[in-house]
């Protein structure tokens, strides 16, 4: 099973445009959680993880929590604002503090995804924008485990040409779906 992780608050925009390409005609159960419209509360660091596995918000970060125990692979995809993910996909993310303190504080092996998949579309273009967003990716590989086996598609000037017009991007997309198929 596939695990789409989706910052983006646009159902039309050009993150869902690339996540659709990369994911078509794949043959496997896709699941997508939207930020914006699954609406999971942000970490409140009340230290329930630093004991137990779970979060004390009871909401539908716990559902999250399930997804991940049955996925193999993960798709992070987001548009960058001011050179980070979507602020609801950070909050998303910041649940993952239960993974980071099963890892490094309760000392226990986490759910592991065999491939992982950073997608990122920017409306402007300079050199190091996507360098926060790399590093989140990076954190997000040590507590699932794909440090090995992570690609990042990162396209810039999204304002200027849809990526899903440029011959270049469609290639690349093209290599993340055979990459999520092998």
């Amino acid at each position: 099973m596939i695990l789409i992780l989706n910052g983006s608050p646009n159902k039309y925009g050009n993150t869902k445009k690339v996540m659709n390409e990369v994911i078509k005609d794949i043959d496997e159960e896709v699941i997508e959680i939207n930020a914006y419209e699954d609406k999971i509360a942000p970490c409140i660091d009340c230290k329930f993880c630093s004991h137990k596995s779970g979060c004390s918000i009871k909401d539908r970060g716990l559902d999250l929590y399930e997804l991940i125990e049955k996925a193999d692979k993960l798709i992070v995809a987001s548009p960058l604002y001011f050179a980070t993910l979507s602020g609801e996909l950070v909050k998303l993310l910041s649940r993952f503090q239960t993974y980071y303190a099963g890892k490094y504080v309760r000392k226990i092996v986490n759910p592991s995804f065999k491939k992982a998949v950073l997608i990122v579309t920017a409306g402007g273009n300079w050199p190091t924008m996507f360098v926060g967003v790399q590093e989140t990716f990076k954190v997000l590989s040590y507590i699932f485990y794909f440090e090995d086996n992570k690609k990042e598609l990162l396209i810039p000037n999204c304002d200027e040409r849809s990526p899903i017009q440029d011959e270049s991007v469609l290639e690349e997309m093209k290599q993340l779906r055979a990459f999520l198929i092998d």
